[in-house]
């Protein structure tokens, strides 16, 4: 048994709220970053969304065999679509905070870009976090070692994304209260999200828990999407418009796959070498 895990012998809500705590130190240091160097950004730190995208797209992957094996064939493409309508519909309510925040700061400022630019970081970026949480708080309740190592990278991914809220709050001359205020409840979106995946996925039953991360991985699965369309003009109409013709493109191809799969079976035509690895591995084993 490692360190780590004899630390963490029972994995229990306070361990992934200290992780999330120690992920989250990462928005401290972007903010006293931008603060003490400066407001600009380079053309690498763009690359965060990018980073996200691949690490949202990965945890999607890594419970994808086990539903596999636990779901009805028929029933994973609709719990993907529903987890993928879930992250929609929560940029939707994201993008309507945004123009209820910038309209209401219209009306005594005249900064109409810098607010409405201020208003889009601050909206998004705890949606962003919120996924963040997610992927903790799921990893948490599979293995404390790969917490662990999630939380260390997420601290850096926060930094980046601390630095980047932070530039356009400066450049949108917001004071320092309203800037550490904002700090304060990205925070909270993300120690809160990885908190409530991990009770999720612990209450549950054992029939309801593959369904639960089914959810899910579809949930991670569009976010994994938009991230990696993100520019540094996002959250547009077409991304949105692109984000949803990959959910239904990506449901419509896993339901004709089911649909083959079944027709296979009902002819009694062979899958070997088609299964997946861990299958695979399963069936040498019984032999």
């Amino acid at each position: 048994m490692s360190l780590f895990d004899t630390i963490f012998e029972t994995q229990g809500r306070s361990h992934v709220l200290l992780l999330a705590i120690f992920a989250s130190t990462g928005l401290v240091v972007g903010t006293l970053w931008v603060e003490r160097v400066g407001a600009g950004l380079r053309r690498s730190d763009l690359l965060y969304p990018g980073a996200a995208g691949v690490l949202f797209a990965t945890v999607a992957l890594a419970i994808t065999p086990f539903v596999q094996s636990t779901v009805d064939r028929w029933a994973i493409p609709v719990l993907f679509l529903l987890g993928g309508i879930a992250y929609v519909l929560l940029c939707r309510a994201a993008g309507y905070l945004k123009h209820r925040f910038a309209d209401g700061k219209r009306k005594q400022h005249d900064r109409d870009e810098d607010l409405s630019n201020m208003a889009v970081s601050s909206i998004f970026s705890i949606v962003d976090l919120i996924g963040y949480g997610l992927v903790l708080g799921i990893t948490a309740a599979a293995s404390v070692t790969l917490a662990i190592v999630t939380a260390a990278g997420l601290a850096m991914a926060n930094i980046l994304v601390s630095r980047q809220i932070g530039s356009r709050l400066i450049a949108a001359n917001s004071s320092r209260m309203d800037r550490i205020a904002l700090q304060v409840g990205l925070a909270l979106a993300f120690i809160g999200s990885a908190l409530l995946a991990f009770w999720m996925v612990h209450s549950v039953d054992s029939f309801g828990l593959p369904w639960l991360l089914t959810v899910f991985a579809g949930l991670l699965l569009a976010a994994a999407v938009r991230a990696l369309l993100l520019h540094q003009a996002a959250h547009t109409t077409r991304h949105f418009k692109s984000l949803l013709a990959f959910l239904v493109g990506f449901a419509l191809l896993a339901l004709i796959f089911a649909g083959l799969a079944e027709l296979s079976d009902v002819v009694n035509i062979s899958n070997s070498g088609l299964e997946h690895p861990v299958e695979s591995a399963a069936a040498t084993f019984s032999k």
